[in-house]
């Protein structure tokens, strides 16, 4: 079985057993859905393996397209770097992946894993019932983070890994207000923020000739940034009226 394929049956059977969706009613525990790989170097991943659930479940469906194919790209890369020994010699990349379920405040509660190594603990008035000081496992250091998907999740993680000084990626985040530099000076992304496409919205209506646009958003900083966006771009263009529904 090539490197390539093994990865694919990892994710698959992963899916199936620790990312399995949630039964309604069932009480689901705190321990976060994750993928661990080992390594010499470990990066966190935050992926939308699952929606958001009912009323008190995090969890709900699987999200194949944004959820499940970003993670196994992620989990490509690192088979391609790890395969070729001219990338990084003698150096093997692992991971630590969570599940976000599409919320920000769970995403919040997950991300905690990344930062526990950084967390200083006295332990010094800890005894076994020998009398000995236990032996507790140090936790693995994420030296940086990929993700999240939405907007509103990475601003929520982007808050806690910027006090450890933990990079952040986004493949899919395009808040304008995540381009704040002083609020957000650990985070990155690889797509262009919601003022271009507000501003190709605006190059579009004016193509057109039109003098009145009504606009409609969904619910969070995607939706809401880039209708505000669109709005304050209109005015300053000053050939159309735009209002908000």
């Amino acid at each position: 079985m090539g490197r390539g394929s093994f990865w694919s049956l990892l994710a698959f059977l992963t899916l199936g057993t620790l990312w399995s969706p949630v039964p309604s009613g069932a009480h689901q525990g705190s321990q976060p859905h994750s993928i661990r790989i080992e390594g010499d170097i470990t990066l966190g991943g935050l992926f939308p393996v699952h929606g958001k659930g009912p009323a008190g479940i995090p969890c709900g469906d699987i999200k194949k397209e944004k959820g499940v194919h970003r993670m196994e790209a992620m989990l490509y890369a690192l088979d391609q770097i790890n395969s070729d020994p001219e990338i990084l010699p003698n150096i093997t990349l692992g991971a630590r992946i969570l599940d976000t379920c599409s919320r920000d405040i769970y995403a919040l509660e997950q991300s905690l894993t990344f930062v526990q190594a950084l967390i200083q603990k006295d332990t010094s008035d800890i005894r076994c019932s020998n009398g000995e000081p236990p032996i507790i496992p140090k936790p693995e250091r994420v030296i940086g983070v990929i993700g999240a998907s939405a907007s509103s999740v990475s601003i929520m993680v982007a808050n806690i890994l910027r006090l450890f000084a933990i990079p952040q990626i986004s493949y899919a985040s395009t808040a304008p207000e995540l381009s704040d530099n002083n609020r957000y000076d650990y985070f990155s992304r690889v797509v262009p923020p919601d003022s271009y496409q507000a501003q190709a919205m605006v190059d579009i209506v004016k193509a057109l000739g039109w003098n009145y646009v009504s606009t409609i958003a969904s619910e969070g900083n995607y939706g809401e940034s880039g209708v505000e966006a669109f709005s304050q771009i209109s005015r300053e263009a000053g050939k159309f009226l735009a209002v908000n529904s």
